[in-house]
């Protein structure tokens, strides 16, 4: 892995850039910090798909957007302090951009989506879908490192085996390996138990197990299981369910970008 593209949306957490900087020092990579929409392109991008803007227009004028951009920007510079970095000015600063530009990069990092003032969700979709390439969420407040005890999430899907493949370039210094599979959420495919031998002929330290969730969600049931496990990094291949049946009725894909207290590495 050499080289990492990064964004924050606010100062306020700047979570992605301590870990991308962590990151990017650990493995020799060089590190790029992107610029984020701005709120009036956000506004526009909303109405376009039929949303009410969250924010008022006096949060769009030139003079606050400058005073975001340019603090999101020393938070990066902060962090990147000593490394081979640079920032990017995004050509039209609009939620398509980082997926785009992503394309030519190793890895993703970005912070967790959600509701304002968080990072919306749009934008980590177009990373995901757009680019080809791993995209690393971090909840707000992690200041932990990544890739010394790591969960697979699998479900016997093409997701996740390209998952596993993209994460490969990560698990250079893992320490242990755990594929969990969840009864009643899988699809036809591998058993965790066939994934995990085909990981040990990598020479990785890998174990696998298959768990009932009991009364947990699928999601939730994941989350504890790497929280038990003391795993820094939950690895998970998205959408095998529709993205719209997710956004209605839930699933382990939009449990984990939205709740996970831990990183999670998603492709698509």
């Amino acid at each position: 892995m050499k080289s990492i593209l990064t964004m924050a949306w606010t100062a306020e957490d700047p979570s992605a850039f301590d870990l991308a900087a962590k990151l990017a020092r650990d493995f020799g990579a060089r590190l790029i910090g992107l610029e984020p929409p701005s709120y009036g392109v956000m506004s526009m991008a909303w109405a376009d798909a039929g949303m009410g803007a969250p924010i008022g227009g006096g949060l769009a004028e030139d003079a606050e957007e400058r005073q975001r951009v340019a603090a999101v920007k020393l938070a990066f510079e902060t962090r990147a302090a000593g490394l081979k970095a640079e920032w990017r000015s995004a050509d039209d600063s609009g939620p398509t951009a980082i997926g785009i530009i992503g394309r030519a990069y190793d890895l993703i990092v970005m912070p967790q989506p959600g509701a304002l003032p968080k990072m919306p969700e749009s934008v980590f979709e177009t990373a995901l879908f757009d680019s080809g390439r791993p995209v690393l969420v971090v909840p707000p407040g992690f200041s932990g490192m990544v890739g010394k005890r790591v969960l697979f999430a699998w479900n016997g899907s093409t997701e996740s085996a390209r998952a596993i493949s993209l994460a490969m370039p990560m698990l250079s210094k893992t320490e242990a390996i755990d594929v969990l599979s969840v009864d009643g959420a899988m699809v036809p495919g591998p058993t965790s138990a066939e994934i995990a031998d085909s990981l040990r002929s990598h020479g990785l330290n890998v174990t696998s197990q298959h768990v009932k969730p009991g009364t947990r969600t699928a999601g939730q049931t994941i989350v504890d299981t790497a929280i038990a496990g003391k795993c820094d990094l939950i690895v998970k291949g998205a959408y095998t369910q529709s993205r719209l049946r997710q956004m209605i009725f839930g699933g382990m894909t939009r449990h984990l970008i939205l709740s996970s207290p831990l990183p999670v590495l998603f492709s698509y």
